[in-house]
């Protein structure tokens, strides 16, 4: 794929349009769909696109939850080693939803990108650049862990994707401030994961 094809992503909103016009365009949308539509080098967006739509009532699938997580997962973690291009395995790439299933959550994530795109700026460079974004990344990977557990519980996996949400949306725009704010609830959900399981 040409890195000039790919979809310029500045916002919540950026990733929003560009899975409606995939959606549009196929009847079911597929990882590799996505990962076509913004680039192979597009970590923060790729993981922001995923984490969004284990959000939507996508996310209530079984077994989805934890697809998305493992997804999310291998991303962050080519990250968090330095990758410079993101690459996906066929089976995972080969995966897909409806796009009908996925244009119910379609007004949810509008939602949350307008609320999400308004609050982030590029501010507190240094907690969301350098050497942060790869321990970022690898807190990314450990929220993915424990997503299988979670998807047990109605709902309950939906406080990682937030927390990734955020996490990626702070590397995306530069926010450091919402890049504590992802942590912060990045700990909040593995603190209640660690509840989860202790029960």
């Amino acid at each position: 794929m040409a890195e000039d094809q790919s979809r310029s992503v500045r916002s919540i909103g950026d990733v929003v349009d560009g899975i409606e016009d995939v959606a549009e365009r196929e009847d079911a949308v597929g990882v590799g769909d996505l990962a076509r539509e913004f680039g192979s080098r597009s970590f923060a967006p790729f993981m922001l696109i995923l984490a969004l739509v284990g959000i939507t009532p996508v996310g209530t699938i079984p077994s989805v939850p934890t697809f998305i997580a493992l997804s999310i997962a291998l991303v962050a973690g080519q990250q968090a080693f330095g990758r410079e291009a993101i690459w996906l395995p066929g089976f995972i790439r080969s995966r897909s939803v409806g796009s009908g299933r996925l244009s119910k959550g379609e007004s949810k994530l509008h939602k949350v990108a307008g609320v999400l795109d308004r609050l982030a700026k590029k501010r507190l460079i240094a907690f969301a650049s350098g050497p942060a974004l790869r321990v970022v990344a690898g807190l990314i990977v450990v929220l993915c862990c424990f997503v299988p557990v979670l998807e047990l519980v109605p709902f309950a996996a939906a406080g990682p994707f937030l927390a990734i949400a955020l996490l990626s949306l702070a590397m995306l725009v530069r926010d450091g401030l919402v890049m504590l704010i992802g942590g912060a609830l990045a700990i909040a959900a593995l603190f209640y994961s660690g509840t989860t399981l202790a029960w």
